[in-house]
């Protein structure tokens, strides 16, 4: 590892160390946005292996925001937040399978409406 690529990562590091769980679910989000994106572009150059690696990216991001769902404070919203996670991800295995783009661009917008409703919400705390 090189001393850019060093120290890059100290500061993502020291990021994600300083962040609020608010800034950390935003973070999430933007990485799974990442990944989508970076999916799309694989699939329109044909590039399988990229696709399928930064879908399984995507989905790792989706299972970690779906467990981070706490349960026990608003039984209803956490229940269609689990949903709607389980939705995504189950969209991304088909969208990885089937090479589909269509649904790589239906989880991305709702990443991208979560992420504006995450911000929101990190700016009020």
């Amino acid at each position: 590892m090189n001393s850019y690529q060093q120290t890059n990562q100290n500061y993502l590091k020291n990021q994600v160390m300083s962040a609020s769980p608010a800034q950390l679910i935003t973070m999430l989000i933007a990485g799974g946005i990442k990944n989508v994106k970076q999916a799309q572009t694989a699939i329109a150059v044909g590039d399988v292996i990229k696709t399928h690696d930064k879908l399984i990216n995507a989905q790792d991001i989706i299972m970690e925001l779906r467990y981070s769902v706490k349960e026990e404070i608003d039984a209803e919203l956490s229940h269609q937040l689990i949903t709607m996670y389980e939705y995504m991800y189950n969209q991304l295995v088909l969208a990885n399978v089937n090479q589909d783009v269509a649904k790589i661009a239906e989880v991305e917008q709702l990443l991208m409406d979560l992420l504006t409703t995450w911000k929101q919400i990190e700016t009020q705390v």
